[in-house]
């Protein structure tokens, strides 16, 4: 895991709120981090594929993960994403899923482009309210699909469905391709706030020692939703915990 000393990532979601201000605005932002890694959602339009990347990367930036759209049964959607992630030379993009009447073709589509694109497909679990968000249902879909299938670890919201994320790596080591690195700290009332990775819930330090167990080599990036107007000293906080373990 050495490699994240140069290449741990920050999620795009943390800088949304210099996005309007366009991808410079953003690239400038993240480098107050001390990062030079970022993950996306793929570009809306393919003529924006090739002038994202080329932004980006005037100022050092690498786009290190693509967030494809929903999986909805759009295969022309779907194919974009895919596109959009090879052009970048990724092995790996995150995805959801949408429940709807099309759920059991949305799979095998999903299954038949990660083969086209030789891509593995990382679900991004989203909380106990996400119907992908606990254990029972990640159980089910690994149990019936190939190892396309995998997971991109978003350690706050497993955590918010009961699924410790060191448990997590332990239980699926082989579909473990991504991780956002984020925490919640919990309110009586049961709500939460977003608080630097490893100053909430998560063991951090158990969760790395897991990751260097499987040998993990995916993306990882920190996540700080809280103060979208100043994120990046909660960012920088989150890479030196991080650092310092790997």
């Amino acid at each position: 895991m050495q490699y994240l000393k140069t290449q741990l990532a920050v999620q795009s979601y943390c800088l949304r709120h210099f996005k309007p201000k366009g991808i410079k605005a953003v690239a400038k932002k993240l480098l107050e981090t001390g990062m030079t890694y970022i993950g996306i959602g793929t570009p809306e339009s393919k003529d924006e594929f090739k002038s994202t990347i080329e932004q980006f990367g005037e100022f050092g930036v690498t786009i290190a993960d693509n967030f494809a759209p929903g999986i909805d049964g759009n295969e022309t959607k779907l194919r974009d994403a895919c596109e959009f992630s090879k052009m970048l030379g990724h092995k790996a993009m995150t995805v959801n899923f949408i429940l709807n009447k099309n759920i059991v073709q949305s799979f095998e589509l999903a299954q038949k482009l990660a083969e086209e694109y030789d891509l593995n497909l990382a679900i991004h679990n989203h909380g106990g309210y996400h119907w992908l968000g606990s254990q029972t249902m990640l159980d089910f879909v690994f149990a019936n699909t190939s190892e396309r299938f995998g997971l991109c670890l978003d350690t706050a919201w497993a955590q918010d469905a009961k699924l410790n994320p060191v448990s997590a790596v332990k239980r699926w080591p082989k579909r473990i391709f991504s991780l956002h690195l984020k925490d919640f700290e919990y309110h009586p009332d049961g709500g939460h706030h977003d608080v630097v990775i490893g100053k909430g819930f998560v063991d951090l330090p158990a969760l790395i020692a897991e990751l260097k167990a499987i040998n993990f080599k995916g993306y990882m990036a920190i996540e700080y939703e809280g103060e979208p107007e100043n994120p990046i000293p909660a960012l920088i906080a989150g890479k030196e915990e991080v650092l310092k373990l790997i």
